[in-house]
């Protein structure tokens, strides 16, 4: 079964993708390179597949930015805690699961963004689930050092994925 992913299709061209297999492929690349493939089977996400209209609305309700964005994340940061080791730790949510916490993502962003960027939507999407999926894990990118660290683990995520290095093209 693997992880438990909740999408709501708040936009309707989401479904004309295969988001949920571009989500799943993103996760579970994401926890297996941060050894934590025991929570696997324990593990939930909800996301908001959205467009830039709902993603501005909660832009501007959670972090004050009036502006559209392509990927929004809030970690369910009172469940558990990850360590560095790769051991997800905390108290398990409902039905014995880690709900790692909630994701929102602009169909319209991820559009011009991978036309700007000349990138495959489906990588682009991948790419911009692994990095919302390392803010639910509590990774940030608030320092040059954190930044790094945070773009080293999506390049390998990717890597996993089949997904050529974004940053390098």
């Amino acid at each position: 079964m693997g992880i438990r992913i909740n999408i709501n299709f708040d936009e309707k061209r989401w479904l004309e993708t295969d988001f949920r297999a571009m989500a799943r492929k993103a996760f579970e690349a994401t926890l297996r390179l941060l050894s934590c493939v025991d929570f696997l089977e324990k593990t939930e996400i909800s996301i908001l597949a959205c467009n830039d209209q709902g993603i501005r609305r909660l832009n501007n309700q959670f972090r004050g930015a009036n502006t559209t964005t392509d990927v929004l994340s809030w970690p369910r940061t009172d469940q558990f805690y990850f360590q560095g080791n790769g051991v997800l730790l905390g108290q398990k949510y409902k039905n014995d699961t880690f709900d790692l916490g909630d994701i929102a993502i602009s169909y319209d962003t991820c559009t011009k963004q991978s036309e700007e960027l000349d990138l495959k939507f489906e990588n682009h999407v991948v790419h911009l689930l692994v990095h919302a999926c390392l803010h639910l894990l509590g990774f940030n990118h608030q320092k040059d050092t954190d930044f790094q660290k945070m773009k080293e683990l999506e390049i390998k995520c990717l890597e996993t994925c089949g997904i050529e290095n974004p940053y390098a093209l």
